[in-house]
């Protein structure tokens, strides 16, 4: 009997690698950064999920048609490479959409219809800014479209609010609940904080496990950008409006390229809230860096969550040493060589 024991080890390591899912997505904006499929490493991904579908009658439309080339192509690349492709529908500014296409019941056609067609593994119902009140038509729509077969999971803002709205729900056959834990930092607000707060967002997936959801399949998303503040001195100070960047959003790459010039930024790590904040004479940044990321991947390990979700792939910084992916995959795949590759 001893002679299976080798095999039966490995067969609990794969289980355990194969819960630990580390996810991207691909947005279809991702194409005017000159950001493609090609650039994906697919090597340190489970799944990816392309944005975004919206529902039209029986149809799923891109969102930007131009992009379509592209979602080919990583459709390709992942069957080639093994990793789950997802299509996300809907997402914020598609809510009067999803809500249309629930009451006319006319989503369950398109999604069989778009999957016939392009072979994609699985669907994401984006429930964007969704409200408490229209929470159960999302589940019920998910659950209907899993029980015919199709593997479904949906996104939804993490807070307190719809964990509560979900105790007791019939979540049916699906097979991923994102949480969205990103922009809480906003230039309306008349004081920094944090663009993504780790420790209350680790609060808010036990109380979504607490309301019922299993473990293995809550998945957090986290931001792969930070925000600007002009003239703000740090957590807590106020500021005069966003600061450099696209409105105020940088990728974390680009934060990371300004470390690396001239202006001197103070860049430290919020124990509190567990994000990064940096500082220089005209802004402040709040971000997630690598010990936020570790912290999140480290809480998802340890308290058996489904894996951590990345918005948005084209965001991180390809070396090892610095990147988000790589900070993650440590955590949840630690049996991948993460070295950079010599060329």
């Amino acid at each position: 009997m001893n002679k299976f024991l080798p095999f039966f080890v490995l067969l609990c390591a794969a289980t355990l690698f194969a819960q630990n899912r580390v996810i991207a997505y691909f947005p279809h904006w991702a194409q005017y950064s000159q950001f493609t499929p090609k650039d994906v490493r697919y090597d340190l991904l489970t799944d990816i999920r392309y944005g975004y579908l919206t529902p039209s009658g029986s149809d799923l439309l891109f969102a930007d048609e131009s992009d379509k080339e592209n979602f080919l192509a990583l459709v390709n690349q992942a069957k080639a490479t093994n990793v789950k492709l997802t299509v996300a529908v809907g997402g914020l500014g598609s809510e009067a959409a999803m809500k249309e296409a629930y009451e006319s019941k006319s989503l369950t056609e398109a999604v069989k219809k778009f999957q016939r067609e392009y072979k994609v593994d699985a669907f994401e119902l984006d429930g964007g800014a969704i409200s408490a009140e229209d929470l159960p038509k999302l589940l019920k729509q998910a659950a209907d479209l899993a029980s015919d077969g199709v593997t479904m999971s949906i996104a939804i803002p993490g807070t307190e609010s719809l964990a509560s709205a979900i105790s007791g729900a019939d979540l049916g056959g699906i097979d991923n609940f994102s949480l969205w834990f990103t922009d809480e930092a906003s230039a309306n607000d008349s004081q920094v904080k944090p663009n993504s707060n780790t420790s209350k967002n680790i609060k808010i997936l036990a109380a979504f496990a607490d309301a019922g959801v299993p473990k293995k399949k809550l998945v957090p998303i986290i931001p792969f950008y930070g925000k600007s503040f002009y003239k703000a001195s740090g957590l807590g100070s106020s500021h005069q409006g966003a600061g450099s960047g696209n409105d105020g959003v940088l990728q974390y790459k680009e934060i990371m390229d300004k470390f690396n010039k001239k202006d001197a930024y103070s860049v430290s790590f919020d124990e509190s809230s567990k994000s990064e904040v940096a500082v220089n004479d005209n802004e402040t940044i709040v971000f997630n860096g690598i010990p936020s990321v570790r912290a999140m991947a480290e809480a998802v390990e340890s308290n058996g969550y489904g894996g951590v979700a990345a918005f948005d792939i084209s965001g991180d910084r390809k070396e090892p040493v610095i990147s988000l992916l790589v900070t993650i995959g440590q955590v949840l795949r630690p049996h991948i060589d993460y070295k950079k590759k010599k060329k």
